[in-house]
C-alpha cells in the first residue's frame, strides 16, 4: 500500500511538472510580475491614485521577509482599471495580487462615489482575494511607503500579523474586502473599519470608521468599538478599569437582547453574562456589574444621539427577535434610531485566576 501511494505521488509530481512546462511556466515570467503585499488607494481631482508596495521576486517565497526588500510604485488614472493598466505599462510587468495582504484607503475615499465603483470593479475583475484585509488611514501614500521601508517586515505582512495576534477580538471581527462586497450588496449591517496611523514608528489602530447600512457615519474611539464587538459577540475578553485600584478581566462573554415597543418608543435590553477575574483590587460583583452596565449604556447612547450610530447593530435583529418593531419601522430606519433606547443588564460571576 505504501509503495502504491508513493507511485501515485510520483505520477502526480510528474504531471505537475509537465503542466508547468507545457503552459510556459518559467523564471522569466515570474520576473515580469510585481507582487504587492499592500495597496494604497486614493482619489484626487477625479483621478484614482494607487501605490503598490511590492515584494522583490527573490523574497516572494518568504512573505514576511525584511521590509527593506520592498518597492513602492505609484500610478493614476480616471478609473481603477485604467490605473492598474497604467502601472503595468509603465513598469513593464504584470500585477499579481495573490500575495496582497491589505488594502489601505484614504479615509475620504470611502465617502466618494468612486468607492462603490472601485468595489464593483474588483468584484467583476476578481482582482483581490476576498480575505484581503481593509484599513483606512489619514496618512499620505508617501508617509505609508516610508513606514513600509522602516519596518522589519513589509507593511502588509505587519498588518496581517497584527490582526492574527489580536488577543481580544475573534477572527470574524476583521474587516476584509469580502465584508465590504457583501455589505455593498446587502446594506444591512453596522461594520467598523480600523483606521491606522504611525505611533512610535509602528502602524497602530487608533480609531474606527463606521459604515451603517453602507453609509459612512463618522469615527468612533477604540472604547466605543469595544462595546460594538462585545454586543456583536466578537470579543474574547474585556478588561474593565473601575478605578485606579480595581481592574477586572471579563471572559466567556455572552450577550442576548430583547425589544420592548411602547407608544412608538423602542427599548432594547442588552443582557450580558460573563466571568470576572480580579486583576487588581477587590471590587464586588455588584460593583463590576454596575461599571459594565454604565459603560455599555453610555457608549450606545452617546453614539446614537451624537452620530446616529447604533453600536448594538440592532436593526438587523428586528425581523427575527422583534417582528412588531420590524413591522412598525420597516421603511423608517431614521425614525427607529430616534426612538431607540438602551437598557443594559449585566450578570458576572467572579472566578479565581
Amino acid at each position: 500500500m505504501l509503495n502504491k501511494n508513493i507511485h501515485k505521488l510520483y505520477m502526480f509530481l510528474c504531471a505537475l511538472a509537465a503542466a508547468c512546462f507545457l503552459s510556459g511556466c518559467s523564471a522569466t515570467e515570474l520576473e515580469n510580475k510585481s507582487f504587492p503585499l499592500a495597496v494604497l488607494i486614493n482619489e484626487k481631482d477625479g483621478q484614482y491614485q494607487a501605490c503598490y508596495l511590492s515584494q522583490q521576486l527573490s523574497e516572494v517565497a518568504n512573505e514576511r521577509a525584511d521590509g527593506g526588500n520592498m518597492t513602492a510604485e505609484s500610478a493614476q488614472g480616471s478609473t481603477y482599471y485604467e490605473t492598474h493598466n497604467t502601472f503595468e505599462k509603465n513598469n513593464r510587468c504584470r500585477l499579481d495580487m495573490s500575495h496582497t495582504k491589505a488594502l489601505i484607503f484614504r479615509n475620504d475615499f470611502i465617502e466618494s462615489d468612486t468607492f462603490e465603483v472601485f468595489l464593483e470593479t474588483v468584484r467583476r475583475e476578481n482582482t483581490y482575494a476576498r480575505n484581503t484585509l481593509v484599513y483606512l488611514s489619514d496618512s499620505s501614500m508617501g508617509q505609508l511607503a516610508k513606514l513600509n521601508r522602516s519596518l522589519e517586515v513589509p507593511l502588509g505582512s505587519y498588518l496581517e500579523q497584527m490582526t492574527e495576534n489580536e488577543r481580544e477580538l475573534k477572527e470574524q471581527a476583521a474587516v476584509t474586502l469580502g465584508t465590504l462586497l457583501n455589505e455593498q450588496a446587502n446594506a444591512s449591517r453596522t461594520i467598523l473599519i480600523p483606521v491606522i496611523q504611525e505611533e512610535n514608528g509602528l502602524p497602530a489602530v487608533y480609531a474606527y470608521e463606521v459604515l451603517q447600512n453602507f453609509e459612512p457615519k463618522g469615527r468612533i474611539r477604540t472604547e466605543e468599538a469595544q462595546i460594538y464587538y462585545l454586543l456583536a459577540g466578537q470579543l474574547e475578553r474585556m478588561d474593565v478599569q473601575l478605578d485606579k485600584n480595581d481592574q477586572v478581566r471579563l471572559s466567556h462573554l455572552k450577550c442576548r437582547r430583547n425589544f420592548i415597543l411602547s407608544a412608538g418608543e423602542v427599548t432594547q435590553q442588552l443582557i450580558l453574562t460573563a466571568e470576572a477575574e480580579q486583576v487588581s483590587g477587590k471590587a464586588s460583583e455588584e460593583e463590576i456589574e454596575q461599571a459594565v452596565k454604565d459603560k455599555i449604556e453610555r457608549a450606545c447612547r452617546v453614539s446614537c444621539q451624537l452620530q446616529g450610530i447604533d453600536l448594538s447593530d440592532s436593526s438587523r435583529c428586528l425581523a427575527m427577535l422583534a417582528p412588531d418593531v420590524y413591522d412598525e419601522y420597516r421603511d423608517r430606519i431614521d425614525e427607529y434610531m430616534e426612538n431607540l433606547n438602551y437598557e443594559a443588564k449585566v450578570q458576572v460571576k467572579t472566578v479565581s485566576g
